[in-house]
């Protein structure tokens, strides 16, 4: 499998175990992968676990 498929199932997989949150929010999904895409860019090797929780810290602010 390649690095790019990897990095969009990571990508999705995040989307999906923020649905919840992305949804009480009220942010739009391409809004949030966006998010999540910049996280995963910026540690492509960072646990999914750190990954999610930075993604949830940086949508939070893009609502501030």
């Amino acid at each position: 499998m390649s690095e790019q498929s990897d990095h969009e199932q990571l990508r999705e997989r995040v989307v999906v175990r923020l649905g919840g949150f992305i949804q009480g929010i009220g942010m739009m999904v391409p809004q949030a992968r966006e998010i999540v895409e910049r996280a995963i860019a910026d540690a492509p090797h960072a646990d999914p676990n750190d990954i999610e929780a930075k993604a949830r810290a940086r949508m939070l602010i893009a609502l501030a």
